[in-house]
């Protein structure tokens, strides 16, 4: 396809395996900015992980997503466990997660959590679609309580709530989602909802506690989606090797778009470079 299209537009007449060789020494000579980026996701105080299938050789992998506040990290793997989280963050982080149900990042003992609000609304809304008579109950008190906790950010946002008020309504939501979450129920998704709700109480209003925590993990959905586009594409990868220089390379690009820089520019001077490139600019 790239033949073509270069055939095509330039009038360039190059081979398949030009393509994927000039592929392969772009993705090398942005090693050292690949480095940089786990390093910036390793130091970021918040972090919002995903992760989404892949294939590599033919074989289920998966490609994860680490979204820091400088930074964001592509990471393509065959496993998708806890390993590779803490092989990027390390076990011991200390910072806050910004993420969704995914049951390996409760391991992160020494994060702060802020369960994906988005995630819980949905689920609630797909709950109440196919509810009849009292089973509405449930998912509509769900969607009710997470609107207050909603409400109450945006009322803080406009300065009509202080800071302690807003910590106070985050234990009163926390109190009301144990007590709505305390009692079995006879359907059996509305009772597995119930259990990751009790389970996670104390990590879905962190954002109320800490307004510079976001409700969502929107910033990593938004980041893996183009992974997502290439996937549907290209189907994956073929190597390891493969995988790895598109991890590096889908890394640079999103962390140029996050910080404001041009990605081809910086693509081509690490190509012309006699020695690495600054993804970063430097501190003083």
């Amino acid at each position: 396809k790239i033949a073509k299209l270069f055939q095509h537009l330039f009038a360039i007449r190059i081979n398949r395996s030009t393509s994927a060789r000039s592929i392969a020494r772009t993705a090398i000579q942005c090693e050292p900015a690949y480095q940089e980026i786990r390093a910036s996701i390793r130091g970021s105080p918040r972090v919002r992980p995903d992760e989404t299938g892949w294939r590599i050789g033919g074989v289920n992998a998966w490609n994860h997503v680490l979204v820091g506040e400088q930074a964001t990290l592509c990471e393509i793997a065959r496993s998708r466990g806890f390993d590779v989280a803490a092989g990027v963050l390390g076990e011991e982080y200390s910072g806050v997660l910004i993420h969704d149900g995914w049951a390996p990042y409760d391991r992160f003992t020494n994060a702060t959590h802020q369960q994906c609000v988005a995630h819980v609304l949905r689920r609630a809304h797909d709950l109440l679609e196919v509810a009849t008579r009292g089973a509405v109950i449930f998912p509509r008190a769900v969607i009710e309580l997470f609107q207050q906790a909603l409400t109450a950010r945006d009322e803080f946002r406009k300065r009509k709530l202080t800071r302690a008020r807003l910590r106070e309504l985050a234990d009163e939501l926390t109190l009301k989602l144990r007590v709505l979450t305390c009692f079995r129920r006879a359907n059996p998704d509305h009772e597995r909802f119930a259990k990751h709700l009790e389970r996670h109480a104390t990590e879905f209003f962190t954002f109320l506690r800490l307004p510079n925590v976001e409700a969502t993990n929107y910033r990593a959905e938004q980041a893996i989606r183009p992974s997502v586009v290439n996937r549907k594409v290209w189907g994956g990868n073929r190597t390891d090797t493969g995988a790895h220089h598109q991890s590096i390379l889908t890394s640079v690009l999103l962390t140029c778009e996050q910080l404001l820089r041009n990605p081809l520019d910086f693509l081509a001077q690490a190509r012309r470079a006699s020695h690495s490139i600054p993804l970063f600019a430097p501190t003083r």
